[in-house]
């Protein structure tokens, strides 16, 4: 243990947990990244993770945005994006710079739809592209050939405008009251989000069929949410990021406003330092695999549904979220340590977030650097697992490392005494 001292944080710290508290996010629109996305430009493509140079892009998170390049037609071959990223002719930029957040590579381009998110109390907005479907094979895990292709135009043309329409008529969907819910019913809404999607799906379905327009259009939607028990992660993330932003700029504050990975390193931003990026070299995920993998197969191409975890859910949530165990491994005895552990590193508990087995405790809500410091203890995060040849294989539980904890603090530290 290190014993940590960063003056004036109390104060801080509270005003930032309460905003996260307080936020009270409604999906209102879905909308092309263009139109949504602040500073978003046609020919620039987002990805996960601290703001990384193109040369250090080097596996599945760079096949993503390459293929995104050919997608938007802005090269016509891996090559020529290859050569047009290099010379700047494209741009590559970090999700988190520009109100979004993404799965996996988290690629995110012009065309492409985004759940829009707002917090109602404070005006904030968040950002995530809309799920692109159950297939193992997708841009988010790192593939990009003709198949991913016409999924990708399936979601751009019929899924994304009609979800957008059917929100839009029904003036926004409050998203605490799903989240709380499904939290009841086995949800960690970052691994697990089948109850989450089911109560989506059926807060949607009347207002998709009565909306005007092709009933055919509505029954293809409602297919594919069907289909699709991961869906709401993606609305859970938008609704994180608007969540989480509430106190991305409260001075003093040492509480944790993003979790991010790259392919190369793991980063992390506070609120009383605003958008520096403190990172470290990525942690062993400790993955239960789908039949016909082994470990050899694993690696790492970004992701920011660690942003669940910022705003008290995913790892912070484990003991709501036994059936994990079928899916991404452990025991219900290891959930329950791991989730009060993870109450020693924040600074309050979420009014409205309760865990069942816990007998209604609020989960873990504020991750607190200096708390991570002085007790050496480390956010669980809920992760999904890649192949290193792309496509999803997994899922596990990553231990974020210490080390951009212990830097925050040296910066706050450092603020505080200038």
């Amino acid at each position: 243990m290190t014993d940590v001292r960063v003056t004036g944080l109390s104060a801080a710290n509270s005003v930032a947990a309460q905003r996260m508290a307080q936020a009270d996010p409604v999906l209102v629109d879905v909308r092309p990244a263009l139109a949504a996305l602040p500073g978003m430009q046609p020919h620039m493509i987002l990805t996960s993770g601290a703001p990384m140079p193109w040369s250090a892009y080097t596996g599945g998170q760079r096949r993503a945005i390459i293929g995104a390049a050919q997608y938007e037609g802005l090269a016509s071959s891996a090559q020529d994006a290859d050569a047009r990223i290099a010379a700047g002719d494209i741009l590559v930029r970090a999700c988190h710079d520009h109100g979004c957040v993404g799965s996996v590579t988290g690629v995110t381009s012009a065309s492409m739809p985004v759940l829009v998110v707002e917090d109602r109390n404070s005006g904030t907005c968040g950002h995530c592209l809309v799920y692109e479907g159950p297939a193992r094979q997708r841009l988010t895990y790192g593939v990009w050939n003709d198949a991913v292709r016409d999924q990708l135009l399936h979601v751009r043309d019929v899924i994304g405008p009609a979800l957008g329409a059917a929100v839009r008529a029904i003036g926004g969907l409050a998203l605490k009251p799903i989240m709380r819910r499904a939290l009841g019913m086995g949800d960690d809404l970052h691994s697990r989000n089948v109850a989450a999607t089911s109560i989506f799906y059926q807060r949607m379905a009347v207002p998709l069929l009565t909306t005007p327009g092709s009933s055919d259009v509505a029954l293809e939607v409602l297919r594919f949410l069907e289909k699709s028990e991961l869906f709401f992660l993606h609305v859970g993330m938008a609704s994180g990021k608007a969540t989480a932003d509430t106190a991305r700029d409260v001075a003093g504050s040492s509480i944790v406003t993003a979790m991010v990975v790259s392919e190369r390193e793991f980063a992390i931003r506070v609120g009383g330092t605003g958008d520096t990026w403190f990172r470290a070299p990525l942690p062993p995920l400790e993955a239960k695999l789908f039949e016909g993998f082994t470990p050899d197969d694993l690696a790492f191409m970004g992701g920011e549904s660690l942003i669940m975890e910022t705003i008290g859910l995913g790892g912070m949530a484990a003991a709501a979220a036994f059936s994990l165990q079928d899916y991404s491994g452990g025991t219900p005895a290891a959930m329950i340590a791991t989730n009060e552990q993870m109450y020693t590193i924040t600074e309050t508990e979420h009014p409205e977030f309760k865990i069942p087995f816990l007998g209604f405790r609020g989960t873990p809500l504020g991750i607190d650097v200096a708390k991570v410091v002085t007790t050496g203890v480390t956010p669980a995060i809920h992760m999904g697992a890649a192949h290193r040849d792309g496509g999803h294989i997994g899922a596990g539980l990553l231990r974020a490392p210490l080390e951009p904890f212990q830097e925050a603090v040296a910066a706050l530290h450092d603020a505080a005494v200038a």
